[in-house]
């Protein structure tokens, strides 16, 4: 008889009867569909409906008062002789029957990725609903500075945020190179390890780094802790919450008094450089305390002007004209002059007097509206400004009235990144979902990802090393119940030939970048396989491969279209690439530091826009001939062909795999397995069995209860 306890919200609940079973399912992947993530679950099992299980489960069967539990996930704990199976499971509510209530348990993997939602680009919202994003803002930490402070001294950093050397079209690609990097046309990159971490930390989970293969195997580590998320994004956006915190940066000015702009006055210093003679006097409208709106920080902005004017002058000969306009007035003195609106008596005005070269008249111009996007820096100035001509106090000259109660408002744009301000790091990733960059990840190192809920951990693992463990493995020939077997020769969702896909940067041209140049396949000798569709695609990629420019050292990356004869250009697919540090120190004259100069080209004389780099420089790559060696056995690139000799991902990461797809052998046997068995139990130690005189990886434990014979899909390795 089992014994066993399911607590929920830790109070233990009700059975029908002391061997009511609880199967378990435990599974962590399907070998034939490598694009799923599978995790471990009970099957469908009942509960009585007593009082005290009424309100453990919200009481689910009394349609007006039901509570919100049935619409959670509970948290649960099954033990099973004592030996606790399941420490942090969730139950689910799935229905209610008569005198009972469905109920699911899920742990493992499932408890993980459930957790795992919502975008990547929205890790910064402090209000989100997925997993603990508001609550920890876990990439808060990595916020800092668009500077050339940041640029500059990020060039050795292996963690985190960092701004290599990548060609946007504005980097000094002709040799000998100029040694100038102008950091308002560099993006900044962000070290994949890193992101994995802070995703998996928003669920409450952490790394077991001494068991994972991608830290502890050279083979994995070695690449992918060099491995960077390059920024490619069409807009470079601030986060959700910077986008949705007030600024007080916005501003409205209203002018309380009519002005009269028509009388003679000395040009003043903002109108020093339109001074002409059709337009001799120029001023600035007043409003309220103020006669402008001065930038305390660098700010996108949309200033809008809405006035009534009033204007009398010449009808004919030397017409009388009046703009309105927007003038900025910039940290240096330098005016540049914006949106204008001109204003010239027409077929609306009213005649006041004189004939034929003398008609004298005047209009009323109502709800005149003025709008200009402006990105100012601190001490920026616009104003509001006008320019006038036939000036003079006869009745012949220009008069008029800027009308009281015209409103210059301010409304700041607070999405876009501005020299200066705070990068959000998320926003350097591509806007995918947190599951899909750990897809890729796990399909770019063909990896197994195990959850262990009992300890918040994660493991990931791989082929390589569970064929590695096979001395270890665990003998169930004694445990293996006579009930006959079955073998099948084909897993899954395979085809004859499978191909491991990037996307195509369809911005960047065939002849400059060959059509699946980085792709390779997966071919298996079955003719049986998919005879109607015998080539699909695998998976593919989210990121797309990328281009090398001349540079330091041999090359860099190129994110660029390089048909583009724009100084800056980006809005392409998502990057990845091979972090390499470039040793600068003696590759000057007569052996010397060659300096690299971080600038900022709009300040190109300022000390602090200024930072020299004369050691090391960061040079990312995704594919190139003279890449150097990482060591460890590591591949060297990120195509998953072989290249000129070098290994590929596919040949690197996907040997065990293609050896077990050769002569597939998926065996189904029963066995009668513990409690401690199944808590003991590790999917990355194989299992052998005398009778086939094979080693197996056990691909899935299915309905096991105490004391029966449990089916086990079993792949020969």
């Amino acid at each position: 008889m089992e014994t066993r306890e399911l607590f929920v919200n830790g109070v233990s609940v009700d059975f029908f009867s002391d061997d009511e079973p609880i199967p378990l399912i435990l599974q962590i992947n399907d070998l034939g569909d490598l694009q799923s993530l599978q995790g471990s679950v009970s099957k469908m099992f009942k509960l009585p409906l007593t009082q005290k299980n009424r309100t453990i489960l919200g009481y689910p069967d009394d349609v007006p008062f039901t509570t919100n539990t049935p619409y959670m996930q509970l948290p649960a704990k099954y033990l099973c002789d004592g030996i606790e199976l399941v420490a942090n499971g969730l139950l689910e509510i799935q229905g209610v029957q008569d005198d009972y209530v469905d109920v699911m348990l899920l742990f493992g993997n499932i408890d993980f990725l459930d957790q795992l939602g919502g975008q990547v680009y929205d890790m910064g919202d402090s209000t989100s609903v997925w997993s603990r994003f508001g609550a920890n803002l876990v990439w808060k930490p990595y916020d800092h500075p668009w500077s050339v402070a940041s640029a500059a001294g990020s060039q050795k950093k292996t963690d985190g945020w960092i701004w290599p050397i990548v060609n946007y079209g504005d980097l000094d690609t002709i040799p000998p190179f100029t040694g100038v990097v102008n950091v308002r046309n560099l993006r900044p990159g962000f070290f994949l390890h890193t992101a994995i971490e802070l995703l998996v930390k928003t669920t409450g989970y952490s790394i077991d780094k001494q068991r994972s293969c991608i830290y502890n195997d050279p083979v994995f580590a070695n690449l992918y802790k060099k491995l960077i998320i390059q920024f490619s994004n069409s807009d470079f956006e601030h986060g959700t919450d910077f986008q949705n915190t007030p600024d007080n940066l916005g501003a409205k000015y209203t002018n309380g008094l009519d002005q009269v702009i028509s009388n003679p006055r000395i040009p003043d210093v903002h109108s020093s450089n339109i001074y002409n003679a059709d337009y001799p006097f120029s001023g600035v409208i007043n409003f309220g305390p103020s006669d402008h709106y001065a930038a305390t920080t660098s700010v996108n902005l949309t200033a809008t002007l809405q006035f009534d004017l009033y204007m009398r002058g010449r009808m004919t000969g030397h017409v009388s004209i009046v703009i309105i306009k927007f003038t900025l007035v910039d940290r240096n003195g330098v005016i540049t002059d914006f949106a204008s609106q001109s204003f010239v008596l027409d077929q609306n005005y009213r005649r006041l007097r004189g004939d034929g070269a003398n008609v004298i008249g005047d209009e009323t111009f109502l709800k005149n509206k003025i709008s200009q996007d402006f990105s100012l820096v601190e001490g920026d100035k616009v104003y509001v400004r006008y320019h006038i001509n036939n000036p003079g106090t006869g009745p012949e000259d220009t008069y008029v009235i800027f009308k009281k109660q015209a409103t210059f408002s301010i409304n700041t744009n607070e999405k876009f990144l501005l020299w200066g301000q705070t990068i959000q790091c998320e926003r350097i990733l591509p806007d995918v979902s947190q599951l899909d960059l750990l897809k890729d990840m796990l399909q770019k190192f063909g990896l197994i990802l195990i959850a262990d809920p009992n300890t918040n951990t994660i493991i990931f693992t791989s082929f390589k090393t569970i064929v590695g463990n096979i001395q270890q493995a665990r003998d169930w020939s004694d445990k293996c119940k006579d009930m006959g077997r079955q073998v099948s020769f084909q897993l899954g969702k395979y085809c004859q030939v499978n191909w491991l896909r990037y996307q195509q940067d369809s911005a960047v041209p065939l002849n400059y970048m060959p059509k699946y140049f980085a792709d390779d396949s997966i071919s298996i000798s079955d003719k049986t396989l998919n005879p109607t569709q015998p080539v699909q695609d695998l998976f593919t990629s989210i990121f797309a491969p990328s281009l090398n420019c001349p540079y330091l050292g041999g090359t860099t990356a190129q994110i660029s279209d390089p048909t583009s004869t724009e100084t800056f250009s980006v809005g392409s697919e998502p990057r990845l690439l091979i972090d390499q540090k470039l040793n600068i120190s003696t590759m000057g004259a007569n052996g010397n530091p060659l300096n690299i100069i971080f600038q900022d080209t709009d300040s190109p004389f300022e000390p602090s826009e200024q930072a020299i780099v004369n050691d090391i420089i960061s040079v990312p790559y995704f594919y190139k001939p003279d890449a150097p060696d990482l060591g460890g056995g590591a591949p060297n690139h990120l195509s998953y062909k072989d290249q000129n000799g070098l290994p590929g991902l596919k040949s690197t990461f996907y040997p065990e795999l293609q050896n077990i797809l050769k002569q597939t052998k998926k065996v189904t046997r029963y066995f009668y397995l513990t409690p401690a068995d199944i808590l003991d139990f590790d999917f990355t130690i194989p299992v052998y069995l005398r009778q086939d005189g094979c080693y197996y990886y056990v691909s899935k434990i299915d309905s096991w209860v105490k004391g029966y014979p449990v089916k086990v899909d079993l792949v020969k390795l």
